[in-house]
């Protein structure tokens, strides 16, 4: 490192660095001054030096809180791979999640958490005997959960997240109409949509995403869609279709799934579009290692799923 260098780093306070990065996660200089255990006045003044040593104003005001700008946005890899680096030089310990304990909470989706859950508990049983962990039933909203902390990672379709939201992608979906055996569409060899869609239907309300969708592809074929049963959670839609009455609108991997194949019946709706699922976890568990760790193996069973079934 050169003499140069030296200077400009000897007269930088790093600890404005922590106080960016915590800002940029945050979007609120409230909240960034209670993580760090400072005043808020104290927060105030460090986004002033930054903004003079930046020459940006790094963040503009939005609502109660505040957004990170393009600049403030570029920065933030280079500052979290820096924090990370430093915290492994001072610590200069490996973690261990045989000697971990905590709680890690999660909402996926109830068809994800079925395929995940034995291989899950598998893992932690054997690595990490002294972790809970907590499943949520997944709310239209997860990042506004993620970014309160009131859940850990969740597992949702590929939405536009907040700058502190960070995301992984880890499924493509093709739904299609289901219904049981006893269904009078389960004695058409390839309903149509309009046969589809004569029949009472049953609505997942935690998806913000995919019956939108559904709505508006009955209204582009001008058709109208009935829905008379509705429930946020995904097996008690799929026990609902059981009873003969209502059409749902599912994973494909549902129907080709042991537990479902020889109990409902349906059709692939190649005019509606594919949907992409995504892991997401907010940026202050880049600093947790016990669930860095098991968002790792989150993604691993992923893999492994991918590689021994249909879950694409």
């Amino acid at each position: 490192m050169n003499l140069t260098d030296l200077k400009i780093i000897q007269q930088c306070d790093l600890n404005l660095l922590l106080s960016l990065t915590i800002l940029i996660e945050e979007q609120s200089v409230s909240r960034s001054a209670e993580r760090l255990d400072i005043s808020q006045p104290a927060m105030s003044q460090n986004l002033k030096k930054l903004r003079v040593m930046f020459d940006d104003p790094l963040f503009i005001k939005q609502g109660q809180g505040i957004k990170a700008t393009a600049k403030a946005l570029h920065l933030y890899n280079s500052l979290t791979e820096w924090l990370y680096l430093s915290d492994q030089l001072i610590s200069q310990t490996a973690f261990d999640p045989m000697k971990s304990h905590g709680v890690i909470r999660m909402a996926f989706m109830d068809d994800l958490t079925q395929a995940m859950i034995p291989m899950l508990l598998d893992k932690i049983l054997l690595s990490a005997p002294n972790i809970e962990l907590e499943f949520i039933h997944k709310p239209k909203d997860v990042f506004s959960l993620l970014e309160s902390g009131e859940i850990d990672l969740a597992a949702a379709g590929t939405d536009t997240p907040p700058a502190n939201i960070h995301g992984r992608h880890i499924s493509t979906s093709q739904y299609c109409a289901a219904y049981s055996l006893d269904h009078p569409l389960a004695k058409l060899q390839q309903p149509t949509l309009a046969q589809i869609f004569s029949y009472d239907t049953a609505e997942y309300s935690a998806s913000n995403l995919v019956e939108l969708e559904i709505n508006q592809l009955a209204l582009q074929h001008q058709l109208q869609r009935k829905v008379t049963f509705a429930s946020g959670s995904f097996q008690v839609l799929l026990q609902g279709l059981l009873a003969g009455k209502h059409v749902g609108f599912v994973p494909l991997r549902i129907l080709q799934s042991p537990l479902w194949q020889s109990r409902l019946k349906g059709v692939v709706l190649n005019e509606l579009m594919q949907f992409e699922s995504t892991l997401y976890w907010h940026a202050r568990v880049h600093k947790d290692p016990l669930i860095q760790w098991f968002k790792d193996e989150c993604l691993a069973i992923v893999n492994q799923l991918k590689q021994h079934s249909s879950f694409t």
